[in-house]
């Protein structure tokens, strides 16, 4: 008898544990992690892989339709010890740069980027969308807004990750969460808008 009430003890915390999984997922569900694509080229004697994301003004589905993001995701996973070569599809018009500091492309290689195939190592501070900075690694690359007949500018880049595992915070500092507190919150401080993870497996 008391091997029954064991047993179905142990069953109905099982089933609570599931039943909270289930309901958590469902609820505060993860955007799917890319994995960076593997190449044959080598930069610094390290492996080179890509990414490519893109900008946008508007996500225009999901809980906040209006709301700026990085699109696929912006949970990105790179091997260790990698050099990233990054794209970026920037589609989203300038809101400028409270801190011109910003405006540096800082942490790449040779402190560069191109925009539309030209070499460039900074814009004016008025000119950015977003930026793509992980504050952990250094690497911070602003993003030029489009505008006129211009619907996307192509801007590339490459850093390299470190030897080991880790996991790093990505995110835009242009304050472009309309609406928000200086333009600082909504997706500004959401993980799958302009807010992501870096995971260095």
């Amino acid at each position: 008898m008391r091997l029954r009430i064991w047993v179905l003890v142990g069953s109905v915390v099982v089933f609570g544990v599931l039943v909270g999984f289930f309901v958590t997922r469902f609820l505060n569900p993860t955007p799917p992690q890319i994995t960076a694509s593997t190449t044959s080229q080598t930069l610094e004697g390290k492996p080179v892989v890509d990414f490519t994301l893109t900008t946008v003004g508007t996500i225009g589905y999901g809980p906040h339709p209006e709301w700026v993001s990085y699109l696929p995701t912006t949970y990105l996973y790179v091997p260790a010890g990698s050099v990233v070569h990054m794209t970026i599809e920037q589609q989203d018009s300038a809101s400028g740069l409270r801190n011109p500091y910003f405006s540096l492309v800082r942490g790449t290689i040779g402190d560069q980027m191109t925009v539309n195939g030209k070499v460039v190592q900074a814009i004016d501070p008025s000119l950015p969308a977003h930026t793509f900075t992980i504050p952990d690694l250094g690497v911070s690359v602003p993003l030029e807004g489009v505008s006129g007949n211009v619907t996307t500018n192509v801007v590339q880049f490459n850093f390299v990750v470190p030897d080991q595992k880790g996991l790093f915070r990505w995110q835009c500092f242009v304050p472009c969460g309309a609406g928000t507190l200086y333009g600082n919150g909504g997706p500004m401080q959401t993980l799958g808008y302009m807010a992501g993870e870096l995971q260095v497996g």
